[in-house]
């Protein structure tokens, strides 16, 4: 009979190569393993409860591996034993003795009882388990702080995690992925179990996050899907809105149009104010509207038109409100004031609240010869026929040059026609002095203000408030229409001289929801939001939404944003390595560590416009 030819596999030593550490050098409490320096941890002592997911806290921080080494036990041989160990229990509980031993021994009494009816009465399988942790680092500081963090961690959850003293070598090999635990290792930390426990040791018990129903907007670290609906309602669901952080580079851009892209494709219409062109190439790849704000031909928005929104409900808080009829029954006109105050202080700081009473005054003058009052339905009044800032200038150099007007009068109306010249005649007049050409016919419009990006700071915010009010209107035009308004560059109307900018965006963002609508805060990071003079409404910004992306960021940004969002050790480190794509995504009471990955007709749709 022929003998039987062993196959002999043959070894790709390039593959060996790369996967082996070019060297392994074992101490007495650690070893180098090629470039890095590593630990093992054992743990020795368990607590007689744990809670669901027990080892997850310790498997998930950076740098960390564990490996959970399980060996059935014979029942019958198991039973006898903890027989026997109640029964010296027993004894000692009768015998004459200090209080604390007594309590003791009665802890360890009821718990063998409660094993042995797991065992014998419910059939429940036991077994010895030996948990392995290994901890890898750059250099011995950065070892010593995460085993530190990893034996306190234990201690806090009332367990006992020590080094594998002089046994760092056969402890390697029981977190190595050949299935191996040499016994020694086994003598030091092995530890009986049910299965029930031990199924709730283990920290891989879910993976990514299904809606059931939306896109996909990434993988979770462990490569689960992350499928979201923005616009499913219940539960820790009770808006659509997002707020996205991240410094310059990390893929704030490329996520977004992800996000805006994806929205469109389900029915969504999207309004974009784009600051940086970001937006034009994917609004002309899907056929959107794309309109220039920044002194285009089409883009103007009169400041002075009146734009119909609807009351606010009575019972809202006044912190809240967007329009306010502080007349108990006057029109849209005077609703239609309270922007333009924030208008002109946006534009010009050195406003008094004199001036601005003077200005209004003057205001209401205008739209009376324009047969605009305050119970006028400005509805159906077309855009021709409303006043412009040429027409405010004229007529506040006409009250000025009245004759017999008092000096104060006269200094008042000579500051105001100062800061309405350049609006309105002057080098700012191509932005504002007009009726509104601006006319949306589509369902990707992005409004852009690129050209205003060398202007002065004021001139941005002006633009970018008067942008977004306009917005506003046409979301509160159908309570029925799914809308998304989003901002980038955020910080852009964030100004603490005048913090009634941000403060729209905040009630913007809380009232959205009863419009159908989601309200999308894109900006660099935390600190724009949290300057002590507008922390009570960016804050809400960071808060409110139950969407939220914080991708990569360090120093002071992450400080805030760690500080305010209570993150723990892990997502700190992960955010500071700022890696493109990635970052810490909070869907309602959900956190987990995303990437956002594109398809490659999303990359060819995005264009050239940032984000790639």
């Amino acid at each position: 009979m022929a003998a039987k030819k062993t196959k002999v596999r043959q070894v790709n030593n390039n593959i060996v190569d790369v996967i082996t550490p070019m060297a392994i050098e074992f101490n007495q409490r650690d070893f180098w393993f090629g470039e890095n320096l590593g630990r093992i941890i054992l743990i020795t002592n368990y607590p007689t409860r744990v809670r669901i997911g027990w080892l997850s806290k310790i498997a998930n921080m950076e740098g960390v591996t564990c490996s959970i080494h399980l060996t059935p036990t014979n029942p019958d041989k198991l039973i006898e034993r903890i027989n026997k160990s109640m029964g010296e229990l027993g004894g000692r509980l009768e015998s004459p003795g200090d209080q604390l031993t007594k309590m003791r021994a009665k802890q360890q009494y009821d718990d063998a009882e409660k094993l042995l009816i797991k065992i014998d009465q419910e059939q429940e399988n036991v077994f010895y388990v030996t948990v392995s942790i290994m901890v890898l680092a750059r250099e011995k500081d950065e070892l010593e702080r995460k085993s530190k963090k990893i034996t306190s961690s234990l201690a806090a959850s009332k367990m006992k995690g020590r080094p594998a003293m002089f046994r760092q070598e056969e402890a390697l090999l029981s977190v190595s992925p050949y299935g191996q635990c040499p016994q020694v290792i086994k003598d030091i930390a092995n530890r009986n179990m049910p299965v029930s426990t031990i199924a709730g040791a283990y920290p891989f018990n879910a993976s990514g996050l299904n809606d059931g129903t939306g896109y996909i907007f990434g993988k979770d670290n462990a490569g689960g899907i992350v499928l979201i609906d923005t616009w499913r309602r219940g539960g820790d669901r009770t808006n659509s809105n997002w707020t996205i952080l991240g410094a310059p580079g990390v893929g704030k851009s490329a996520t977004v149009k992800h996000i805006l892209t994806n929205e469109y494709s389900q029915g969504t219409k999207i309004i974009i104010i784009d600051p940086e062109r970001e937006y034009k190439d994917l609004c002309k790849n899907l056929n959107g509207q794309w309109i220039n704000c920044g002194g285009g031909k089409g883009g103007r928005i009169n400041p002075l038109q009146v734009k119909d929104v609807p009351f606010d409900d009575d019972e809202e808080d006044e912190e809240d409100i967007l329009f306010k009829d502080e007349g108990h029954g006057m029109g849209p006109l005077a609703l239609h004031f309270q922007t333009l105050r924030t208008f002109f202080k946006l534009y010009s700081k050195d406003l008094d609240s004199i001036d601005i009473a003077y200005l209004e005054e003057i205001l209401e003058e205008l739209y009376g010869r324009h047969h605009i009052f305050w119970d006028t339905d400005t509805s159906k009044i077309p855009n021709d026929q409303y006043p412009i800032l040429e027409e405010l200038y004229q007529l506040v150099c006409e009250k000025r040059d009245q004759i017999g007007l008092s000096e104060k009068k006269q200094d008042r109306y000579d500051k105001i026609a100062a800061l309405l010249r350049s609006m309105a005649v002057g080098a700012d007049s191509a932005l504002w002095n007009g009726h509104t050409t601006l006319a949306p016919n589509s369902d990707f419009i992005v409004l852009d203000t690129h050209n205003l990006i060398e202007a002065d700071e004021t001139i941005q915010r002006t633009q970018y408030f008067n942008i977004l009010t306009w917005a506003w209107q046409q979301i509160a035009l159908n309570r029925d229409e799914r809308v998304s308004l989003d901002v980038d560059e955020g910080y852009l109307i964030v100004d603490p001289d005048v913090p009634q900018a941000i403060k729209f965006a905040r009630n913007v963002s809380k009232r959205i929801r009863k419009y159908m609508g989601s309200f999308g805060f894109i900006t660099h990071s935390a600190v724009d939001l949290l300057d002590p003079a507008v922390r009570r409404y960016g804050q809400a910004l960071l808060d409110n939404p139950c969407f939220k992306f914080f991708m990569g960021n360090d120093g002071k940004a992450l400080e805030e944003l760690s500080e305010l969002m209570n993150l723990t050790e892990v997502e700190q480190e992960m955010l500071s390595k700022k890696e493109r794509g990635h970052g810490l995504l909070i869907a309602g009471s959900k956190r987990l560590h995303a990437k956002v990955e594109l398809a490659d007709f999303e990359i060819k749709l995005f264009g050239k416009g940032g984000g790639n």
